[in-house]
């Protein structure tokens, strides 16, 4: 998922957000091995990277959620919505749209498509992995010929 540097402070604190209350992380994590920690000092020196780190960490975030019941979702839309945050569902519907464009055009142009293909490809059932197989097979052997 691309991130702009207009959207990152409200995608850093969904991101925030989901982690403290949503899929808190496991107890014992020292303060600054926190993503988000890690995500604000990337921030500092890279923040284009950051930005993209930002991106695949929400695109887990949301591959993680693809089980979730209905009522789940929309508990966390609401919760969401409460804090002045995208909804789960908003940030669901802007990740397959990402998804469908990749698909549309055929293939993979870059690393942060292939991330955003390889999460999605997973969150699918078997019968509708074939096509994003086939892309992120084609763009690994085309990343190989350029090394």
């Amino acid at each position: 998922m691309a991130v702009s540097a207009t959207e990152y402070e409200t995608l850093r604190a969904w991101s925030a957000k989901f982690l403290e209350q949503i899929w808190p992380l496991p107890t014992g994590l020292s303060a600054d091995s926190h993503p988000i920690a890690v995500l604000d000092a990337m921030a500092q020196k890279a923040p284009a990277r950051a930005r993209q780190g930002l991106g695949m960490m929400i695109g887990d975030l949301i591959e993680d959620t693809g089980r979730l019941p209905a009522s789940e979702v929309k508990r966390i839309d609401a919760e969401f919505a409460n804090a002045g945050l995208p909804t789960l569902s908003e940030m669901r519907l802007r990740f397959m749209r990402r998804v469908t464009r990749i698909l549309k055009r055929g293939s993979i142009r870059n690393d942060e498509d292939y991330y955003l293909i390889r999460n999605a490809v997973e969150g699918l059932a078997a019968n509708e992995q074939e096509r994003l197989w086939e892309l992120l097979t084609d763009y690994e052997s085309r990343s190989s010929a350029t090394k």
